[in-house]
């Protein structure tokens, strides 16, 4: 009898862990994701450093616009205002000084580097 609880027990647990993956997964393609936030990347910074807990309560795995200047580019990544890295797919080919909105799948703040990280990004026109 006691076996037969644990086997219940374990296959309830898996079947709980993929049911909670699967229903809590960000989307593939955040491109074509409806858009929860629209916000300049100062503003979305200064959200992080007033209160980090609410904002990332706020934001997170929402699909958000963020419009700012790149202050760095790197292989698959771009910097807005010094404040908001966004990763991409692929090499993006921007350069710095560019006023852009790109769309992206908040992922997280950096305490030390004081950046919000957006994953998933794509321009928008």
């Amino acid at each position: 009898m006691k076996k037969k609880i644990i086997l219940i027990l374990i296959i309830l647990a898996v079947v709980g862990y993929f049911g909670y993956n699967y229903v809590m997964a960000a989307p593939d393609d955040i491109s074509k994701s409806k858009v929860n936030f629209k916000i300049s990347a100062m503003n979305f910074a200064n959200e992080f450093n007033e209160n980090e807990k609410n904002a990332t309560t706020k934001y997170q795995k929402k699909v958000i616009v963020v419009k700012g200047i790149i202050s760095s580019v790197e292989n698959n990544s771009i910097t807005l205002d010094g404040k908001v890295t966004c990763g991409f797919e692929n090499k993006v080919d921007l350069k710095k000084g560019e006023l852009v909105n790109v769309k992206g799948l908040f992922i997280g703040f950096d305490e030390m580097f004081e950046e919000v990280k957006l994953d998933k990004c794509s321009l928008v026109k």
